[in-house]
């Protein structure tokens, strides 16, 4: 049995403000493609707007388009039409290096399987996205991998341990550590209890819980109803489109003002 750990993320308060800053606007937000001639619409036309402090869960059956809309929010998968801007950022007129910036700026990702790198250690792999992103010495990197991992509860003597030698619940601590590496305000996690038994999962619903405590948006993709239970938002998806929004909904987003280009 895993050894129990000391999660020590500071907190603020347990709902979030009525004045809490926008960070996620989806308006008339489409994903459509043609699969064996017919026409799929993973996502269909959804409108959302997310605030900071906010625990969002996004729930339905398998196919129903949750994780084709998270990607989206991520900037991993492109929509067909409509408009989203995370963090301020126009995210449909990314394109290129200038994805991969937004990515590395703004959102910090948790995957199911975790996906750390095999052969760096914990420390190495939350590490990685400050090296990536540049700008701090590897000193300051090396602390700040240090810090992160021990609020989320990776004991010391296992920073220098790499994925082969760690638990699944200590796998998604370090990877939720390297989410919050460049110190995002949105963090998108797609089922991070799937592979976890019941006493890990909890630890990591109570982890995100409290990262989005905060000021932080986090959006959790899942089949667990633990999960939902403990939200502020619960949205229900379905054949690509949102039936039901429980919870502390922000308005109803307007389009988004389109920047005139120069010649």
């Amino acid at each position: 049995m895993e050894e129990e750990a000391t999660i020590d993320i500071e907190t603020t308060s347990e709902t979030p403000k009525e004045d809490a800053k926008v960070t996620v606007v989806a308006h008339n937000l489409s994903k459509h493609f043609k699969m064996h001639g017919e026409l799929i619409k993973a996502v269909d036309e959804v409108n959302f707007v997310f605030t900071e402090g906010q625990f969002v869960t996004i729930m339905g059956p398998s196919g129903s388009g949750k994780s084709t809309l998270l990607y989206i929010l991520g900037s991993l998968d492109k929509p067909t039409s409509g408009e989203l801007t995370v963090n301020g950022v126009d995210v449909m007129s990314l394109s290129g290096p200038g994805e991969h910036k937004f990515r590395r700026q703004n959102v910090g990702f948790v995957f199911q399987s975790f996906h750390l790198v095999p052969n760096l250690t914990a420390l190495e792999n939350v590490m990685l996205p400050m090296e990536l992103t540049g700008g701090q010495g590897r000193n300051a990197m090396r602390e700040r991998a240090r810090t992160l991992l021990l609020q989320v509860g990776i004991d010391e003597n296992r920073h220098r341990h790499r994925p082969g030698r760690l638990s699944g619940g200590q796998k998604q601590r370090v990877a939720i550590a390297r989410a919050l590496a460049n110190n995002p305000r949105v963090i998108l996690a797609d089922e991070p209890t799937g592979n976890l038994d019941s006493q890990n999962g909890k630890r990591i619903i109570d982890l995100l819980k409290r990262l989005a405590t905060q000021g932080r948006t986090v959006i959790v993709v899942t089949h667990d109803h633990s999960i939902s239970k403990v939200a502020n938002v619960r949205i229900e998806i379905e054949d690509g489109k949102i039936e039901t929004i429980g919870g502390e909904v922000a308005p109803k987003p307007q389009p988004v003002a389109k920047k005139k280009r120069r010649r």
